[in-house]
Formats: C-alpha cells, sequence, structure tokens
C-alpha cells in the first residue's frame, strides 16, 4: 500500500482531482484514459495500457514451455473477436 496520502474533495459532478504527485508516480498525462474499480471497499485508478503496449509486453512470454496444459486453443479470429468487441463496428 502506498503511503501517499491527500484529501480531496468531491464536486458536484461527482469529480476529484487526482494529485499531481499521484498522476507523476503513475505516468497518467493529462487526457488519458485510465481503469477504475473497487478492490476492498477501495476505489483503484490504474492506468489504461493500450491494445500495442500490451502486445509488446506479453510478446514472448508464452511458448511451449509456459503454456498450461489445460488452456484451450484460440484462433487469431477468436482473440481479435475478443479484443475487439469493445470498439464501435466499423460497417
Amino acid at each position: 500500500m502506498s503511503s501517499e496520502h491527500d484529501k480531496r474533495r468531491i464536486d458536484r459532478k461527482g469529480r476529484i482531482t487526482i494529485p499531481k504527485s499521484i498522476r507523476d508516480r503513475l505516468n497518467i498525462d493529462p487526457g488519458e484514459q485510465v481503469d477504475i474499480d473497487i478492490e476492498d471497499e477501495a476505489v483503484v485508478i490504474r492506468p489504461q495500457i493500450s491494445r500495442e503496449e500490451f502486445i509488446q509486453t506479453m510478446q514472448g512470454c508464452i511458448d511451449d514451455e509456459t503454456r498450461r496444459e489445460s488452456a484451450g486453443t484460440l484462433t487469431p479470429e477468436d482473440i481479435k473477436s475478443d479484443w475487439t468487441s469493445d470498439l464501435p463496428n466499423s460497417s
């Protein structure tokens, strides 16, 4: 758990300003999207990773040696469908 502690007030529209020291620590720039969750009765804000960043981070992590035997088989179409299901239709 972080030692960062800063009291903030929620405005009338339900907004709160994330302190600059925390934004800097998480490398969050103005205009970026973040993921917000509730964990153990606390609000958790995480930088949102782009699909491209995720692919670069995970590239080479799963191979014949690290793949779980019980893992199902996915086709590239399955993966594309899963990864793009939240995007607007381009038709």
